[in-house]
C-alpha cells in the first residue's frame, strides 16, 4: 500500500476520532463530524459564517465564489468538520457530540480537514501523507477568544496522531490577517507554493519567470507546518 497512513486514517469511525477531542472549549460545546453526516441546519450555519467571512474576498481572486465546489471539498466522504458550538440549546442527537436545534446561529467556528496526499517535491513519483485543512473560519461575534488558534491546534493533533507528514491549507493573500495568523502558529509557504516563484523571495530560472509571467500572479499561497 502506498499511502498506509492516509488509508488507515480515512477508515477510523467518526466515533473514534471524537474521542481525541474534550465534549467543551470554554464556553463551547466541540462536535466532530463526517462530510456527509451533517445536517441541513449546521450547514446553513457553515455557509451563513464563510458567507459572511469571505464572500467579498473571494469574488475578487481568480477562483471566484464558488459555492459548489466548496460544498464538493466540505462534505466529501473523507472530510471531517470539527464545529465549536454555542453550549445552549444542546440535544442528544449526533452519535459522536452533541448538536443544536438552532445551529444557524450556534455555531462559532468550524475547520475542515481531510487526510490526504500532495506532491512530493524531491520525488515526482511520491507524496506526502498530509492532514489538509480546507476551511478555517470563526464567526464574527466568537472572535479573539482562542477558537481558531485552538481548531488549528486539534488538527495538528490528529494530524500527527495518523502519521501525517504535515498539515497543508492555501490562503488568499490578500487575507493578510488570516496570513498572519497561520504564520504565528509556524506555518511557511510550502516547496510546492507557486507564489515562491513569483514574489521575488525565491530564485527562479528565465524560461520559469517566462512561464509565471504568461500566466499571470497567482493570488495565493500554500503553506505548511511540519509534524514531528
Amino acid at each position: 500500500m502506498k499511502h498506509p497512513n492516509v488509508s488507515a486514517a480515512n477508515l477510523v469511525p467518526i466515533v473514534q476520532l471524537a474521542r481525541d477531542l474534550p465534549a467543551t472549549f470554554g464556553k463551547y460545546s466541540v462536535a466532530l463530524y463526517g462530510g456527509m453526516e451533517v445536517s441541513k441546519e449546521l450547514r446553513d450555519g457553515i455557509w451563513s459564517i464563510f458567507e459572511a467571512n469571505m464572500k467579498s474576498l473571494l469574488e475578487r481572486s481568480t477562483d471566484g465564489w464558488d459555492p459548489p465546489q466548496k460544498e464538493l471539498e466540505w462534505f466529501h466522504p473523507h472530510s471531517r468538520l470539527i464545529l465549536v458550538m454555542e453550549a445552549d440549546n444542546l440535544v442528544d442527537t449526533c452519535p459522536t457530540r452533541r448538536t443544536t436545534k438552532t445551529a444557524t446561529k450556534a455555531i462559532a467556528g468550524f475547520g475542515v480537514f481531510r487526510f490526504d496526499t500532495e506532491m512530493n517535491e524531491n520525488d515526482d513519483e511520491d507524496e506526502y501523507e498530509v492532514l489538509y485543512c480546507y476551511e478555517l473560519q470563526t464567526a464574527a461575534s466568537a472572535r479573539r477568544q482562542g477558537i481558531g488558534r485552538q481548531l488549528m491546534e486539534w488538527m495538528k493533533m490528529f494530524g500527527a496522531k495518523h502519521k501525517m507528514h504535515k498539515v497543508m491549507l492555501t490562503c488568499q493573500k490578500e487575507n493578510e490577517g488570516a496570513l498572519a495568523f497561520y504564520r504565528s502558529m509556524g506555518f511557511e509557504n510550502d516547496p510546492i507554493c507557486p507564489s515562491q516563484w513569483t514574489d521575488g523571495s525565491e530564485s527562479e530560472s528565465e524560461s520559469e519567470a517566462e512561464d509565471d509571467e504568461a500566466q499571470g500572479e497567482v493570488d495565493y499561497v500554500i503553506l505548511s507546518l511540519p509534524l514531528k
